[in-house]
């Protein structure tokens, strides 16, 4: 690979993309792996991921699926959408079949319907006619543990809806039946939230949730070093901190800075004050457009007068704060301080205390 396509390659900041190398989830991807090394049924085998957007979900999501398909598991990675269940079974057939390569049998009539596939990991037309996900899905799960395989579903932007029930009430049955199958889900705080309040799915309270926060500067300021090195990008150790901090640990926001450095300095081979600065006013400008006004969107108006009474104090206020701000006329504190937490807008280190969940917000809105 030519130096030129590396520095292409080196940060991608487009959501649904994986980058390079991954950084800062550790500690989430071993909890999650080791939760498929325990028992079926097991609390860890069934894991949500809330986070807000650009804090690497999906592409966390394309890591665990390569790492469970290394440690023995058929993985089914789909978007949440009403053909789900449908795209869930194939993508299994297609990423099993080649551990049945070699099985050529062909089953006909009483056999083929008995057993459930005509060959491989192929139903049979009476399977295919007469069975649901749920039953489909009990009979991949035998078929691959027969090669001593497991079924892992993950799911990226979830949602309550009449596919997502399904497929969550056929897991929980699955897991009972003692099928060897896990599932992983990645979603926005506020779809979380309204998935775990939906009376079908209430079990999935049980699941173990992971949030995902923004990742440390020093191992952002780290990579980016060995990043620039690699392209001979040359960058002074000043600048190289400034651009580690610019991200305040977000990731999408190191993809950005890394992205616009790169194309910036590529013609002069160096990063200078000059390149610097564009990198980050080109990188808040895809931030506003691509995070902060899809995070403001569905917000009402009593919310985001809320959340601007919090930017006026900084990036944290106090309940007492934002009282004196906002005064008697303006929205009872407690109802919108509940839902921008559920909403992963906002959260509470500390009690009476709130601040922004997200970089940068806080000066959007006061600029705003």
């Amino acid at each position: 690979m030519t130096k030129d396509l590396d520095r292409n390659y080196l940060f991608q900041p487009t959501f649904g993309n994986r980058p390079d190398k991954f950084l800062g989830r550790d500690g989430e991807i071993e909890r999650f792996m080791d939760g498929l090394n325990e028992p079926v049924g097991s609390r860890n085998r069934c894991t949500l991921f809330l986070g807000q957007r650009g804090m690497g979900k999906t592409a966390l999501l394309l890591e665990l699926s390569d790492r469970a398909s290394k440690a023995g598991y058929v993985v089914a990675r789909v978007t949440a959408h009403e053909g789900m269940p449908s795209a869930i079974i194939e993508q299994l057939q297609l990423n099993g079949s080649q551990y049945f390569k070699d099985d050529k049998r062909h089953l006909t009539g009483i056999n083929a319907g008995g057993l459930g596939f005509s060959f491989g990991l192929t139903f049979s037309d009476a399977t295919e006619r007469q069975y649901g996900f749920r039953a489909k899905m009990s009979l991949l799960c035998d078929k691959l543990a027969e090669k001593g395989k497991g079924a892992l579903i993950l799911i990226d932007e979830v949602r309550t809806s009449a596919a997502m029930r399904e497929v969550a009430a056929s897991y929980q049955e699955l897991v009972g039946d003692r099928k060897n199958i896990a599932i992983g889900m990645a979603g926005l705080p506020h779809a979380v939230s309204s998935l775990l309040n939906d009376s079908v799915l209430t079990f999935l309270n049980r699941a173990n949730k992971i949030q995902l926060d923004t990742i440390s500067v020093q191992l952002i300021r780290a990579y980016y070093e060995r990043a620039f090195k690699s392209t001979s990008i040359a960058i002074s150790e000043d600048l190289l901190d400034r651009a580690a901090e610019a991200t305040r640990g977000f990731p999408y926001l190191m993809q950005l800075i890394g992205y616009y450095l790169v194309q910036y300095a590529q013609l002069q081979g160096f990063i200078d004050k000059t390149t610097l600065d564009k990198a980050e006013k080109a990188s808040q400008k895809d931030l506003e457009n691509n995070v902060f006004k899809p995070i403001l969107a569905p917000l009402s108006d009593n919310d985001r007068l809320f959340l601007k009474a919090l930017s006026q104090h900084g990036d944290s206020a106090t309940i007492a704060d934002l009282q004196a701000t906002l005064g008697s006329s303006g929205p009872a504190i407690q109802p919108y301080r509940k839902r921008l937490i559920d909403a992963g807008v906002i959260e509470s280190p500390r009690r009476g205390e709130l601040v922004f969940a997200v970089p940068y917000l806080s000066e959007y809105l006061r600029k705003e």
